[in-house]
């Protein structure tokens, strides 16, 4: 995860975003009783740990490459329809998002997409040899797309799910930053941008909080109204699997290329780039709590089936429009 360190001030502006007036947008209808999602503690870990076992995951190490294709497989081995390997470059070397596609049944070419970043650093930003588990960050939301994929593929949505896993993302976005401009380019409907950036360790045992992060008002004003919206959804899912919600705003990660793009974003994070061993090579898998990382995955796993159904309405249908590649990087 690419964060800023966490302040006092920026704790207060996650709350306080979470706060604010809704300015008279439609309240979302009331969760549908459904059975708890299926997914499996020991599948997560399983996942992790292979993960770590790569030594690190640097986006310039050799290891990064030999991830990707340990990724693809276990897409397909998942049931997706399509999986594929997004180049794109840092410095002369090519690198790799891996994209794998669900197909929905009835707007298959309408796009929920969900995203971790599978890179990992450790307290040298620069060091693609050292070790580097990024057990929490990010084996855990990688883990989770990979569960989510499991999940899907036997139960197909109306609407095609996308989940990608980026890399380069610790390098400054730059795996996503070239997949949110592929979608530009080609013009891809994305219904919702669900990003899952550490998800693996509740920094409060007592509360089990996780961080809902919405758009606070960043380049694409089109995309605010919608993306709170979707985060209260977000929210009722998270609570309904047991952990308490807590309200954030969008920062630092993977969906920040995609809301430029007027996408509507929303993520979940854990909060734990205040942990003492985040960006460094403690960060193992006995940091990761497989029923907190269980519960968001099937909060998330809640969601993708709300914005993937076409039935589904959150409020008024908002268009983004294209940024210019030329502005500030966020």
């Amino acid at each position: 995860m690419l964060r800023p360190a966490p302040s006092r001030a920026r704790l207060a502006l996650l709350v306080l975003a979470g706060l604010l007036g809704r300015g008279g947008w439609p309240a979302a209808p009331a969760l549908a009783d459904a059975p708890p999602a299926s997914v499996a503690p020991d599948r997560l870990m399983a996942d992790v740990n292979a993960l770590v076992g790569f030594g690190t995951r640097h986006t310039l190490s050799d290891a990064n490459p030999r991830a990707a294709d340990w990724l693809a497989e276990r897409f397909r081995e998942a049931g997706c329809d399509e999986v594929s390997l997004h180049d794109f470059p840092i410095g002369p070397r090519t690198r790799h998002n891996v994209v794998a596609t669900i197909r929905g049944r009835q707007r298959p070419d309408e796009f929920v997409l969900v995203g971790a970043h599978y890179d990992s650093r450790n307290a040298q930003f620069a060091d693609s040899r050292g070790p580097a588990p990024g057990a929490n960050d990010n084996a855990s939301g990688t883990a989770a797309l990979l569960e989510l994929a499991r999940l899907l593929a036997v139960d197909p949505p109306g609407r095609s799910v996308r989940l990608v896993a980026f890399s380069g993302e610790e390098q400054g976005l730059l795996g996503s930053r070239s997949y949110a401009k592929t979608c530009r380019d080609e013009g891809i409907p994305i219904t919702l941008m669900i990003n899952l950036d550490m998800i693996g360790h509740p920094m409060d045992e007592a509360r089990r909080a996780l961080i809902v992060e919405h758009d606070p008002g960043l380049r694409s004003p089109s995309n605010d109204a919608p993306s709170l919206a979707w985060a209260d959804r977000l929210k009722a899912h998270v609570a309904a699997n047991g952990l308490e919600p807590v309200p954030g705003v969008l920062y630092g990660s993977d969906y920040m290329p995609f809301e430029a793009n007027g996408v509507v974003c929303v993520g979940l994070f854990d909060g734990a780039d205040a942990a003492d061993f985040y960006h460094h090579e403690a960060d193992t898998p006995d940091k990761v709590d497989a029923s907190y990382c269980s519960s968001a995955t099937a909060a998330a796993l809640a969601l993708i089936r709300e914005a993937a159904d076409p039935a589904f309405e959150i409020g008024p249908k908002t268009a983004g429009a294209p940024v210019d590649d030329a502005r500030p990087s966020p």
